[in-house]
This record gives C-alpha cells, structure tokens and sequence, in this order.
C-alpha cells in the first residue's frame, strides 16, 4: 500500500532505515520509535509500535541472537511491558511476605546477636533478666553444612568423570582425564568464586532455610560461565508453584553499585538511559541480618546507594523477535528482561531460548539444592523443623538461668517499721556487711527473702527429653563410641550408622543431584563459549582447541566426586574397615585382589595412593612373608581336606546308626501302641456307659416332667369342674355358654396330652439313634484296634527279621585281632 512502509532494517549502526515507495509522502522516525507519516493534505498517520524485522544472519549468529533488544523495540511498549512486569513481580512478592517474615524471626533463634540483659533496651523485660540464646538450631545447621561442604565441595575439585562402562579406548580416557583435571582446575583456581558461593548456599539456604539456589549463567564482564548463589529473599516466585519448571515468572533481585551500573551501560550490556537516584528498600529478612551483623541496612551517603534491579524470566508475545513458526500467532516466548525496581525502566530484553531449540524452550538458569521438600516452591530446612524446640530449649535456660539467679541473690520483703534505711537496695559484696535499723525487733522479723526455688529436677529432665528428640527430628547421626564398642561386627556397625543417618543420606542424594545439574549447566555454557574454559589455564592451553573441547563434552560426561549412597566420611571408613576384614578372611584371601583392597582403603581414607603401594618385580623370588603365607594356605588346605574326610565317615556310619535306633524306636513304640490300645478299649466302653446313662437319665427325667404336667393339667380341671358346679346353681343362664367353655378347655387338655407324648416319643427315638451311634463307634474304634495289632505284629516281624540277621555280639568277646587272656583255675 503506498505511503506505508515496505520494510524497517537496522543498519550497522543501529538506525532504522525506512523503504517506501516514491509516491510524494514523507514518512520520518519520531524519538519515541513510532513512524510518522506526512499525507499530501496536511495531515500525519502516526504508526504506534510499528513492527520491524531482524535480518536472518541476527537469528542465526549466535552472537547475535542474545543481544540487547530493547533498541529495536518504541519506548511506549517498553512502558507498558514495564509496568505489566512490574505489577505481576509485585504481585509474587506479596505472595510469599508470611515466608519472609517467619524467615527473620527464624534467624533470631540462632542466638548469633549478643543481648545485653539489662531493661530499658527491650531485650529484657526486668534488669538482670536472661536473655540467652539456646545454640540448639545452630549446632543442627553447622553439623549438616560442615558434612556437606566436605562431601560436595573436596579440595581436589569437585567432579570427575561419569564411568558407565568398561572404556573404549585409550584416546577416551586420555581426553575424559584431561577434562576431569581442568574442569576441577578451572572450578578450583579460575572460578574462585565457586567454592565460597556454594558454601554459603548450602549453610543459609539449603540446611536453615530448606533450599538453596544457584545462577548459572555467562558473566557479561568476565566473559566465561559464572555460578553464584541467590539468597532465597531475593528469589521472586510465587509460592503456589513448586518447581522451576512451573514457574510463569522467576525474578532475581540484584543490588547493583553505580559504578558497576556504568560499565553494563559504557558496553551496552545495558540500554543508556537516564535513572532515577537509588532508593532501596530492604525486607524483612535484610533487616535482620543486617541487625545481627550490626550494620546498618541502607547506606548513608547517597553515592553509596545501590541500584535495585529485576531480572525476570517470563514470557512476552514480540512477534518480531519470533522465529517464523511463532511469528504473528499471538504465543508468548521466554525473554529474559531486565529492568529498575525504582524507576520502572527496562534495561535489557534478550531472548532466552537456545537458538538450535525449535520449541523455544525456556533456558534453564537456576539450580535448587533441597533439604526436605516444602509444601510449596520453598523447601522446609532445619529453621522449620528445629524452629519450635529451639524457641522451647531458650525458654528452659532463661527460666533455669532466672531461677538461679533469684535463689542466690533473692529478693525480700521488708517490715515498714524497718523501713526507715537510707536504702532499700543491698548489693553486698561477698565478706562484707550493711548496717540496718530494726527499730528494736528482731532482724528476721524485719526482713523476709521471697520464696524463690532453685532449678528443679524436671526442668533438668525436660531439657535433655527436647535435645533428643531435636536430635532425632534434625537427623544428627548417633554413632556408638566409647568402652564396649570395639568388639561391635562392622556389619552391626555399618546398619547403625545406616540408621542415624537416614535423614541425612536422603538430604545427600538431592544435593548429589542439585550439583549434578549445575555442572551440566556449566558444561552447556561452555559449549557456546569454547575458549572460555581454557583461558587463564597455562597448562593446557597447547592441548585444546574447540573441536576437541566440543568432542569431549558430547562423549564423555561429568559428575559430582561425591557419592549419592555415602553421604559421611563415617560411611566411608567402615566400608573400608569392612573391606578390609572381607580380605583378611578366608573366602576374600582366594578371591579379592590385595593391592586393590589397599588402593580402595586409600582412597576412602582420601590418601593418595600414588607412591605409597609397592610395585612388584614379576622375576622377583618370594618373599620369606608370601612363604609363611603360601605355608599357611596349604596348611589350611589340609585341614580342611582332613574336615572332609571325617565328614565322609560320619556320613557312612550315620545310616547304620539311624538303623539301629530307628529299630529301638519302633519296638518302644509297638510296646506303647499295645498300652494306648487297651487303654482306648476302657475308655471307648466307660464313654458308651456314659452316653447311654446320660440317654436314660434325660429319658426318665422327660417321662417324669410329662407326668406332673399331665396331673398339673388334670388339677386344673377338677377345679374348673368344682367351679361350673357351683355357678350352675346360681347362673343356670350361662349354661350353655360355660358348657362350650369346658368343651374348649378339654380339647385344649387333649392337645396338650398329645403334645407331651409326642415329646416323649421324639426323645425316645433320639436315644435309640444315639445308641446306635454309639455301637457304630464302638465297631470302628475295635476295627481300628483290629488293624494296629496287625502293624504291631508286622513291626514285630521286622524286628526279629533284623535281630537274626544282625546278632549281637557276647557279652565277654574280645575285641578282632585281640589276645584272649587265660582264666586262671582256683
């Protein structure tokens, strides 16, 4: 359309230059970004936030592609992005102000600011009253930060490389040494900062807090991959999400100097613009750690006010920046944005995918070393696990501390009779007297000490019951020393250090993998910058180059030196003492490798084994040691050769032994089966006479309990009967109606006469079948009797089979081969 633009390119120089077509209108560039255009009426068509497209070469140099955008971009967007990241930022920060706020009061449980016990300062309420700090949650962070900075953070380096299998050649394992030693080399003595970063993340962030964090990133300044811890109150999210991965917006707070902010803008890492003077505002949590290092929190001279900045991963629609599958389709993509907290102003806009990534995919900058994992983004650290027995076991000693205190230098009453002193204050020193008036009374009459009472035997036993259970719920590890532990199997030993440490180990594998991913971040960082790695390295700047860099990091990988499974050095060293007795026994002296063993036993006690393991001389005699040892072997060889052979021989003698008192057994058993035999015989027949007296017993009672029924019935009749009579003679009109009745009530007798003698009948029949029962019973058990005998006999058998065939010897036969002696006649 003519009077339109055709295209918008930047230039070498970052102007805009315009293309349209020559159709008399003039079309110019306003400051503000947006185009004018002139109309041959007189009029001008402003064109807001025009869109201009980058050349192809920006989108494919890699250089390029992370430049600053915000030059390309009018300043109304950059207003309206500002305030639209300014107010959602704000939003996540109000989200987490509870966190904030339990963090600082956390802090003061570490008892790291020295109170004056005095009143007036408001660290007491009365003068002289404790205001001791209980160490209980700062001994719990200093032991798991010290184990962790010594697994993780070794002085050698901290990685190696991953071994998966056997190696493949001797040019892999060249190339895999050679990146494990500068990669430690560069993380030990390039990247100083390192070691000092992670130790503080791990102490402040990751054991107090719950979680720590790590930026991985390329420093603008220092041109090589830097990795620097972020404190928790300066990380932004909002805590209904719970990981990175979730995370619409991540907002790093950075307190920048000025001059610093100078040098970002002299090399255009930042845009040139105009700020407003610093004014930082400190949270709650900077408040406090500024009270306890006793330091102000903002600064008093206006120069030394640091700039306040954000930087923000999110996702903005800027379809001029998109690549050609995202262009002009209204999605979102990651920009990293930077702007100033004080003046809503936006320094910096860069894309924040990698440029071979076809999904755009947000890069992943931040690392998140847990403790134990939190309900939402932050995880809970020992601050929130220790924080109410901490808070408990300060009331306990302040409470102990004021209690002795007041038994020895007790408060008192004082008579106002005996009032009349120049003072009621004593502060006596010890040896020395003060002169009251008593007014002629006695002077324990005048005074009274208040009824204060030294620190008790529960409060005592309170106090120890909270330090273990703390102990416990934070996962100090119990190990058993002392008298009585030196003869404890190492197995035994091992399961109890496993078991004291659960908490501990499980803290260790998700700091193994934290660390894990930062050296992964590391390595990617270093693949956009090959040169980096080996800058400032004098020692192997001759051994690489970019190709052999890239070869290195796509084939061989990179792992933290610790160990997920061993999270202690306690660990470590009984593994080694175990190892060692493995070899020493006999099984592991036949099977396990003893300059290996002594190796492993080395480096598990971090000793370099390099120069300390003999070599030995292949053509070399053996040593009068390997012959003691040799004569050794061969003589445990033939003990054991001599166990078999007994063994044989008690294995022959055994069956002929199992045969003879299998014999004895079955003729006392034939003898016993005889007995129970005739015993069950009595018992079955008395059982029969019971049961058949028992019959009789409940038959008679039945008969007799019929017969009175039926003379209870017959009574009642007669009664009936003598009543009719007397009522015919003054009731002669009833008669017909009492005639019925007693016809009713006969017929109800007869019923019940039949009843019962069907009753009596029922029960008859039961006995006679119970009788019968009874003789089956009888039948089957003189059966079962019938058959033992017939075994009994059998057995019988069998044994006289056996007595002839084996004999046994006279009583006064000598022994084979023997000299019999001769009797001698009287």
């Amino acid at each position: 359309m003519a009077g339109t633009p055709a295209a918008a390119l930047p230039d070498g120089d970052g102007e805009i230059t315009v293309i349209i077509e020559d159709d008399g209108e003039t079309v110019r560039t306003l400051d503000s970004g947006d185009i004018a255009i002139d109309q041959p009426d007189g009029g001008v068509v402003i064109q807001l936030n025009p869109q201009r497209f980058s050349a192809a070469n920006d989108d494919e140099d890699p250089k390029k592609f992370y430049q600053n955008l915000v030059e390309k971009i009018g300043d109304g967007r950059l207003m309206v992005i500002a305030e639209e990241l300014f107010e959602a930022v704000q939003a996540d920060d109000a989200s987490r102000s509870e966190w904030l706020s339990d963090r600082a009061d956390r802090m003061e449980l570490l008892g790291l600011k020295s109170e004056d016990p005095r009143s007036g300062d408001g660290a007491s309420a009365v003068d002289g009253q404790s205001v001791v700090t209980n160490p209980l949650l700062l001994e719990a962070c200093l032991k798991g930060w010290a184990n962790a900075q010594a697994e993780l953070l070794p002085a050698e380096g901290p990685c190696k490389i991953a071994s998966y299998g056997d190696p493949t050649s001797t040019k892999d394992d060249e190339l895999g040494e050679q990146l494990q030693k500068d990669m430690n080399y560069y993380l030990t003595s390039i990247a100083t900062e390192f070691a000092p970063q992670t130790s503080h993340m791990l102490l402040w962030g990751c054991y107090f807090g719950g979680s720590g964090f790590k930026k991985v990133y390329t420093h603008p300044l220092k041109k090589r991959p830097y990795s620097e811890k972020v404190s928790p109150e300066h990380l932004i999210v909002s805590d209904a999400m719970t990981d990175f991965d979730e995370c619409e917006r991540i907002t790093h707070q950075i307190s920048m100097r000025q001059s610093v902010m100078k040098r970002y803008q002299h090399k255009n890492i930042y845009r040139k613009v105009a700020l407003a003077p610093p004014t930082p505002q400190a949270n709650v949590v900077d408040e406090e750690i500024a009270s306890t290092q006793g330091v102000s929190v903002n600064k008093d001279r206006p120069e030394d006010m640091p700039y306040t900045l954000w930087e923000i991963q999110c996702e903005l629609d800027l379809p001029e920046f998109a690549p050609p599958a995202y262009r002009d389709e209204g999605i979102p993509l990651p920009y990293l944005v930077t702007m100033d907290k004080d003046s809503h102003v936006i320094l910096a806009i860069r894309r924040d995918w990698k440029p071979e990534d076809e999904e755009c995919n947000r890069k992943k900058m931040y690392v998140k070393y847990p403790y134990v994992p939190g309900p939402g983004f932050y995880g809970t650290g020992l601050a929130g696990i220790l924080g109410n027995a901490s808070a408990a076991m300060t009331a306990a000693w302040r409470l102990s501390l004021d209690t002795a205190m007041y038994a020895n230098f007790p408060s008192f009453l004082m008579a106002k009779l005996g009032g009349r002193q120049n003072t009621s204050d004593f502060r006596l020193s010890p040896g020395t007297g003060q002169p009251i008036e008593t007014n002629g009374q006695d002077i324990r009459e005048v005074v009274m000490d208040l009824p204060y009472k030294d620190v008790t035997a529960g409060i005592m036993t309170l106090i120890d019951k909270i330090t273990e259970q703390s102990k416990a719920a934070g996962g100090a590890p119990d190990v058993p020393v002392g008298e009585g532990t030196a003869n404890i199997p190492v197995g035994t030993m091992l399961a109890h250090v496993e078991q004291s440490t659960k908490v501990m180990g499980a803290a260790h594998k998700g700091q193994h993998r934290a660390m894990d991913e930062e050296i992964s971040l590391i390595m990617d960082l270093f693949r956009e910058n090959p040169e980096s790695f080996w800058k400032g390295n004098k020692k192997s700047q001759g051994f690489w180059n970019p190709e052999k860099l890239l070869e290195a990091l796509n084939t061989r990988a990179l792992e933290p030196k610790s160990d997920p499974n061993v999270p202690s050095h306690i660990h470590r060293v009984m593994k080694a003492v175990a190892l060692v007795e493995l070899s020493n026994s006999p099984l592991g002296q036949n099977t396990l490798e003893p300059d290996e063993v002594i190796r492993r036993v080395l480096v598990a006690m971090r000793e370099d084994p390099i120069g300390l393991i003999k070599k030995k001389d292949p053509n070399a005699p053996p040593s009068p040691e390997e012959l003691t040892a040799q004569a050794k072997v061969m003589e445990a060889q033939g003990k054991a050769e001599k166990v078999k052979a007994d063994v044989l021989i008690a294995q022959t003698k055994a069956p002929v032994e199992q045969a003879k008192a299998k014999a004895m057994i079955e003729g006392k058993s034939i003898e016993l089966a005889r007995t129970l035999a005739a015993n069950e015989d009595e018992r079955a027949k008395a059982q029969t006479d019971m049961q058949i007296a028992q019959g009789e017993h409940q038959l008679n009672a039945a008969e007799i309990a019929s017969e009175s029924k039926r003379r209870e019935d017959q009574t009642m009749v007669d009664m009936m009967k003598l009543g009719v009579e007397k009522e015919k003679v003054g009731l002669g009109h009833r008669q017909a109606d009492i005639t019925q009745q007693q016809n009713a009530q006969q017929t109800q007798l007869q019923a019940n006469d039949q009843q019962h003698q069907h009753s009596v009948d029922q029960q008859k029949v039961g006995l006679e079948g119970a009788k019968l029962q009874v003789d089956s019973q009888s039948r089957d058990q003189e059966h079962g009797l019938a058959e033992k005998k017939l075994g009994l006999d059998q057995q019988k058998v069998d044994t006289d089979t056996y007595s002839a065939l084996n004999p046994p010897k006279p009583a006064g036969a000598a022994p084979s081969g023997g000299k019999r002696k001769k009797r001698r006649r009287k």
